[in-house]
């Protein structure tokens, strides 16, 4: 079985999806649009991710964006290792305050009859 892994994608000024990990082609941060990462789509076409989840960037540094860029490729990597569903978030890590991507299983549930 291959693992099926999604991510959920927030923007403030473009809403909110969710995209397939294996149609993903590159992950980058611009620092012209430091408030998102811009994630491109084998189609061309382009979803952004903001990077501090609507609280302000202003003491952000230069290299967290591009870290939080490599931080997804890692999180798609690790989850896909991994058998069954995964859902990877972009969210603030409560011990450190920093954002982070966090992998929660996609458990797939019965219809109610």
């Amino acid at each position: 079985m291959t693992p099926d892994v999604w991510v959920r994608v927030n923007s403030a000024a473009f809403g909110g999806r969710m995209v397939r990990s294996d149609t993903i082609e590159q992950v980058r941060w611009d620092r012209k649009t430091p408030q998102h990462l811009i994630l491109t789509l084998h189609n061309g076409d382009e979803v952004h991710q903001d990077v501090r989840g609507g609280a302000p960037i202003d003491d952000m540094d230069d290299a967290e964006g591009d870290e939080l860029a490599e931080q997804l490729v890692s999180a798609i990597a690790r989850a896909s290792d991994r058998p069954g569903g995964h859902i990877l978030d972009l969210r603030r890590d409560e011990a450190t305050g920093r954002m982070g991507w966090f992998r929660t299983p996609l458990v797939d549930k019965p219809w109610a009859e």
